[in-house]
């Protein structure tokens, strides 16, 4: 017999992943365009059970954001002195399009160097989903390979 999967899970899942976003100011946003993939940086902010997003593109060719499943990826790799262990968060859910005010357009961390394009459209991503990768403790050392005997030697 299986056992009974717990259904606490998938919240406790968007708990976690809404605890570790704010460890980093970057990510990237997953969405289709003309069924084709793209992945877009974004900055985000967590605002109680939501995240807002500031998607940065270089053109206006973006699909229509209101109503669209859209996936968010940050992660920490952790290689810093004294940061905590790597992890990866992944949050989907449905977004529209706000328009926060100065103050909060403001609290945004700047966006990264690669994405400063003058172009951003404001999400707020109400999530569906989540997902967390913590690497736990790396495994223990494999044995060695050691040869077998040959016939007639002592093993």
């Amino acid at each position: 017999m299986f056992p009974t999967p717990d259904q606490d899970t998938p919240r406790q899942e968007l708990t976690r992943a809404l605890r570790l976003l704010p460890r980093v100011p970057h990510g990237r946003a997953a969405a289709t365009r003309r069924a084709l993939p793209m992945v877009l940086p974004a900055s985000h902010l967590v605002t109680g059970g939501t995240l807002l997003l500031r998607v940065t593109h270089p053109d206006a060719d973006l699909p229509p954001w209101d109503g669209t499943v859209l996936a968010y990826e940050a992660d920490d790799e952790g290689g810093r002195p004294g940061s905590p262990a790597p992890w990866q968060a992944q949050v989907i859910g449905v977004a529209t399009v706000t328009h926060p005010d100065r103050r909060v357009r403001e609290a945004f961390p700047p966006p990264p160097r690669y994405a400063r394009h003058p172009e951003a459209t404001y999400l707020r991503l109400t999530p569906r989903y989540a997902s967390v990768y913590e690497p736990g403790p790396p495994a223990a050392p494999a044995r060695p390979w050691l040869p077998r005997p040959r016939a007639g030697e002592d093993g």
